[in-house]
């Protein structure tokens, strides 16, 4: 099991939101730039792929670290 600092929670806490704000800012941007269904999903698809993999890998290190 993995006991998580107070630190690594803050850095979880901001990474979220910096998750979140990346996501509105593309889905904002591809709206003004008046892309089809088809570029706003390939740029989210992209955006939020990364995005998952990042947290995935901060969590993986956090518990390989853990053990």
């Amino acid at each position: 099991m993995v006991i998580w600092t107070d630190a690594e929670l803050w850095v979880f806490a901001a990474l979220i939101g910096m998750v979140v704000l990346k996501l509105w800012t593309v889905w904002h941007v591809s709206i003004k730039a008046q892309a089809d269904k088809v570029g706003k999903l390939i740029f989210l698809g992209l955006i939020a792929g990364l995005t998952l993999f990042g947290i995935g890998a901060k969590t993986y290190i956090s518990i390989m670290m853990g053990v």
